[in-house]
């Protein structure tokens, strides 16, 4: 594909995901799976433009959703978790070792949404509403690591078919 169709697909898709985002910061239900949708549409340019172009991608819809977005929170989500690890999941999951994958996805799901929390919390000031304490916390937490794998399991799912059926369909156009 030459470089100028893959900047015009590169260019679509991250004006797709700040829509997709602005959408998620307007209603509230979506905030939680736009950053989800805007990840699996990274897979997109990951299979057709490689992951230099996908990292860009990422760079530019997160500073962009971070600058335009009324509410930040869908835009954090995809900054901190949902916009890079559609990036780097291929490199972890060549590791031999499962417990070793796992435990890596762990640690970067951790980091990232605890993060977006604290910057939600002190450095835009929206409060961490928790009517259950320390309880609530804990179920909130077991319920994304849910999100955790069927995320990881989509963007798999996702990957395959859009290689299998659809990459070849896309290349074709941009001819």
């Amino acid at each position: 594909m030459k470089n100028s169709l893959k900047i015009t697909l590169a260019g679509v898709l991250s004006a797709l995901s700040v829509a997709l985002l602005a959408l998620g910061s307007i209603i509230w239900i979506l905030e939680y799976t736009a950053p989800l949708l805007c990840g699996m549409i990274l897979i997109i340019v990951v299979e057709s433009c490689g992951k230099k172009t996908a990292f860009l991608v990422y760079a530019a819809v997160s500073v962009l959703s971070l600058i335009l977005l009324p509410m930040k929170g869908s835009a954090l989500l995809y900054a901190t978790f949902f916009g890079y690890f559609p990036i780097i999941r291929e490199n972890i999951d060549r590791l031999k070792l499962l417990i070793l994958r796992i435990l890596i996805k762990f640690v970067i799901f951790n980091v990232g949404v605890i993060g977006t929390e604290l910057l939600l919390v002190y450095a835009f000031g929206i409060p961490f509403d928790n009517p259950f304490g320390a309880t609530g916390l804990i179920i909130t937490l077991a319920a994304s690591y849910v999100i955790l794998f069927t995320f990881d399991r989509l963007l798999y799912v996702f990957t395959v078919i859009y290689v299998k059926k659809y990459k070849k369909r896309v290349e074709k156009m941009l001819k």
